[in-house]
């Protein structure tokens, strides 16, 4: 029998080539009431994975920059762990900013937050969750062992921000 021996950079290849495999995509629209959200595991500002499980209870969905900004706005006046102590997570669009500016300037002004932001940076993995919800305006989704049970649209202004916060609490 023969031994095979891998060296490290026949590892780092396996890495860096299983990192290029786009993930599965998804049929939208996502966000639908009484419907199971997707197995999906969405990156934050800082690189970590995150998938939603069945602590999970609501989404704060920011599809523009006013949107995102408004969100941030409020959660900067909170404590880091704010979004965890309440089982939410914050995702914002960034896809439609062109690259260079993503990770110019949007990826590192979002790293100055010390709360996850789970963030889509392509068009074509934000396109079903964008389908059917205004981007104009916030989205907070509740959810029940992924289950969406609710929907509800909020103005992106700091009222809003606030009335979108009391209602998940």
């Amino acid at each position: 029998m023969q031994k095979v021996l891998y060296s490290p950079f026949s590892f780092l290849l396996i890495f860096l080539f299983s990192a290029a495999i786009p993930k599965a995509p998804i049929e939208g629209p996502v966000f639908v009431l009484n419907q199971q959200m997707p197995n999906y595991t969405f990156t934050d500002q800082f690189g970590e994975s995150h998938t939603m499980d069945a602590q999970t209870e609501h989404l704060i969905v920011a599809l523009d920059k006013e949107a995102a900004h408004a969100v941030n706005d409020f959660l900067a006046k909170q404590d880091p762990s704010y979004l965890a102590e309440h089982h939410m997570h914050l995702i914002v669009d960034v896809s439609a900013a062109p690259g260079i500016i993503q990770k110019m300037f949007i990826l590192p002004g979002l790293k100055d937050f010390e709360y996850p932001v789970l963030i889509f940076r392509d068009e074509a993995e934000a396109a079903p969750f964008r389908m059917e919800v205004n981007p104009e305006k916030l989205l907070s989704v509740s959810l029940k062992n992924r289950k969406i049970t609710a929907l509800k649209e909020y103005e992106a202004t700091e009222a809003g921000v606030e009335s979108m916060m009391k209602s998940m609490n």
